[in-house]
């Protein structure tokens, strides 16, 4: 009994590294461009000296507070592309992430899914992928993770300002 007790903690320990560590692998990727924020970079954003009784900057600083990780990956490079798509397929069948919408334009896929949050308006989990390998555009990944009104997703596009974070803007929220 106590073995089964002890494969079973294992294997739960072994999905939990896998989400966690699904995408680290294309920080260090040749042909990969990466930008990984934690949450130390957040809180270190929400302390600097900003006015704070400004409405729009509060909101933004409570935005800040509220992440806990952005990761965007980005390559032109097809080998590169192909791992990314892969690992986006695994990851958001293995963590049961919901499709939000998906947008196809000039070519361009553009797929976003989260995993729900405290309320309708609020996700745990963002992922986006852009599939830009059969146009010669790029592949992006981001990832967002936090308490995240999903009415704030423009905000936070616009405060990574990275290739294919323009997207973001696309989400429609009810």
């Amino acid at each position: 009994m106590n073995k089964l007790v002890i494969i079973l903690m294992l294997v739960g320990l072994s999905f939990t590294s896998f989400a966690q560590n699904s995408f680290d692998k294309f920080e260090n990727m040749k042909d990969v461009t990466a930008m990984v924020m934690n949450q130390k970079m957040f809180k270190l954003l929400a302390k600097m000296d900003l006015d704070s009784k400004d409405p729009e900057m509060k909101s933004y600083i409570d935005m800040v507070n509220s992440l806990e990780d952005i990761k965007v990956f980005s390559t032109k490079s097809s080998y590169a592309a192909k791992e990314m798509r892969g690992e986006f397929n695994t990851y958001k069948t293995s963590q049961h992430l919901e499709q939000l919408m998906s947008v196809k334009d000039d070519g361009k896929n553009v797929n976003f899914y989260y995993k729900p949050g405290k309320s309708d308006d609020f996700v745990s989990e963002f992922l986006m992928f852009i599939d830009g390998e059969n146009n010669n555009d790029d592949t992006v990944l981001i990832k967002i993770t936090g308490n995240i009104d999903l009415k704030e997703i423009g905000k936070i596009a616009s405060s990574i300002n990275f290739k294919g974070s323009e997207e973001l803007n696309n989400v429609k929220v009810n």
